[in-house]
């Protein structure tokens, strides 16, 4: 398992190295205490399994890296690991294309298990914000495959591309289809979801636990 951990406080980054050895028993894992380097890194065309991402690096604070790794590398999960966890910034990361949100106070299980279910194409929310996660009608836990909801094979591939946050017109590049066709595929999966946009499609997926296909390339 390669894994970059982009955090400038060495004790943080020792405990999630500790952490990743539970999670694998030889993790292969680069450090970046700069949004520079870490951009650096992944240019030079590594695509490690994961990036965990620290929101406040000394040369970009928010979601400004976030927002620029998933533009560049669509196709790196990133999970983004804060000591600033309230609402609004879990929901803005996820907003932003974090395939999770761990808080730096979860206790070592929760960090091995959301780590865990990341790697498996899970998408991790803390508890707290699905529980008051505005849905008018929750998913039911008992769904375990998105066909059972009526997707097609088209439309979850779409739904993964969305959940990486990706654009429109990247979804049509990736897939080899029009933008009316993406836009249809799109509103029917809001539709079956019984959602309004990207993040509250994140957040039902994990309501319902449902991990999403890898994509080509990556195992």
């Amino acid at each position: 398992m390669q894994v970059m951990i982009v955090e400038d406080q060495p004790l943080v980054v020792e405990g999630l190295r500790s952490v990743l050895a539970e999670v694998d028993t030889e993790p292969d894992i680069r450090c970046a205490l700069l949004a520079s380097r870490a951009l650096t890194l992944l240019r030079t065309g590594w695509r490690p399994d994961l990036v965990m991402l620290d929101l406040n690096l000394p040369d970009a604070e928010g979601t400004t890296l976030l927002v620029q790794l998933r533009s560049e590398f669509p196709d790196v999960p990133v999970v983004v690991i804060s000591a600033q966890d309230d609402r609004q910034t879990i929901t803005e990361s996820i907003d932003h294309g974090a395939m999770g949100f761990i808080s730096k106070s979860s206790t070592t299980a929760v960090l091995v298990s959301a780590l865990q279910l990341v790697l498996k194409g899970g998408i991790y929310v803390p508890q707290q914000v699905l529980d008051n996660a505005a849905h008018p009608h929750p998913p039911r836990p008992s769904i375990q495959d998105l066909a059972d909801i009526g997707l097609t094979p088209r439309q979850i591939q779409v739904l993964q591309l969305m959940i990486e946050g990706l654009p429109n017109k990247l979804i049509c590049r990736e897939l080899g289809i029009s933008d009316g066709t993406a836009k249809t595929h799109i509103s029917t999966i809001l539709r079956l979801l019984n959602v309004r946009n990207r993040t509250q499609a994140v957040f039902a997926l994990s309501q319902m636990g449902i991990r999403l296909p890898r994509r080509a390339g990556k195992d």
